[in-house]
């Protein structure tokens, strides 16, 4: 991830001046797409366009789905989210539909002129600009706000989309309030049935655990990972503090070898935030995060991570005071919360309140 982001930032500064935005385009691997967006936010104040390469059955080259790779993105605070290449505008249209299900987010879509086909040793595109024209308009009907063309496409199949499409009003997608935890390849909503988080994956009162922690075992951390997938875990904490170890470097190496080997989405879990921070920017996919609460220093340290990186937070009714004894005191706590991420433009559907 790290030299990831260097070799795009390289990028970013290369053309950010004069650009009116920076379109990342042609992804096919979420984790490499997280490393282009971070390098672009944090090199430039340029409007970010995301757009992914889908295969016919709707996922990534490394898995993701629709779901997953917007919940990401919209999490790291993209501008614009799309497709582009990989498929012709009749294939793109199922995809479309549902990313309107779960984005908020403009949409941009670049279709190739239909799928390669080789003849005579030559790939060709089948699609003329009269067909790619009328498919771009039904695409322009469905809701979008910004069009174009990818592989096979040339300035005649550009001018027939315009010449159709430029009287039809781009269309945003309603906001949602869909929260979803997500890693790279499985999302977990909140909110609709019962999720179940996992917490074994923690060392308090369990001695073999600590013994593990203390020898840098990561084979022990995946083995318990594995026991709870296997009986139904939806998500798994991932709590590794101790005083006595490097708790910012082993709860990243933890999150790094988990999600190397489960499909599962993560909770990170630690009171020190250098840990993680370190760990949302290695975390391929939308992580839920444990926790904040309503001290003043808590929330000023918590929340411009979840602002960058995404997250659905864990927020606890306890401040400077204490945990009220009455149900108004907590409600305050949470409301004192809810107005604090507002501030940071956090989305009230991101924060999960424990009264």
């Amino acid at each position: 991830m790290k030299k990831a982001v260097e070799l795009f930032a390289e990028v970013v500064n290369a053309g950010k001046d004069g650009c009116d935005a920076v379109l990342i385009e042609t992804m096919s691997d979420t984790y490499e797409l997280k490393a282009a967006v971070l390098a672009a936010k944090e090199n430039c104040s340029l409007p970010i366009f995301a757009s992914m390469i889908f295969d016919e059955k709707g996922r990534l080259l490394t898995g993701a789905d629709v779901k997953c790779a917007t919940a990401m993105l919209e999490g790291l605070g993209v501008d614009v989210i799309g497709f582009n290449c990989g498929l012709g505008p009749k294939q793109m249209i199922p995809l479309l539909k549902e990313l309107r299900e779960y984005t908020s987010l403009p949409i941009l879509i670049m279709p190739n002129a239909g799928l390669p086909e080789s003849v005579d040793g030559k790939t060709v595109y089948n699609v003329s600009p009269d067909e790619f024209a009328v498919d771009m308009q039904e695409i322009a009907k469905i809701g979008v706000s910004y069009l174009g063309g990818c592989c096979g496409t040339t300035p005649e199949h550009i001018k027939k989309m315009i010449n159709l499409c430029s009287d039809i009003p781009d269309s945003v997608p309603e906001k949602k309030n869909i929260t979803l935890v997500t890693s790279y390849s499985t999302a977990v909503e909140i909110g609709r049935v019962p999720v179940v988080v996992g917490e074994r994956i923690n060392p308090t009162g369990k001695k073999l655990f600590k013994e593990a922690l203390q020898n840098n075992n990561i084979e022990y951390i995946i083995k318990e990972g594995i026991n709870q997938q296997e009986k139904g875990t939806h998500i798994l904490d991932v709590n590794i503090g101790l005083p006595e170890i490097d708790e910012v470097k082993m709860l990243s190496d933890a999150v790094y070898n988990l999600q190397s080997v489960l499909p599962l989405p993560l909770q990170l879990d630690s009171s020190d935030p250098k840990a993680l921070e370190k760990a949302l920017r290695i975390y391929n996919g939308k992580a839920m995060i444990n926790s904040v609460n309503g001290k003043q220093k808590s929330m000023e340290e918590i929340f411009p991570l979840v602002k960058k990186y995404g997250g659905v937070l864990v927020c606890l009714c306890l401040d400077e005071s204490g945990i009220p004894d009455t149900r108004q005191g907590r409600i305050e706590i949470a409301e004192k919360i809810i107005a604090k991420a507002e501030e940071y433009d956090i989305d009230k559907k991101t924060l999960l309140l424990t009264l």
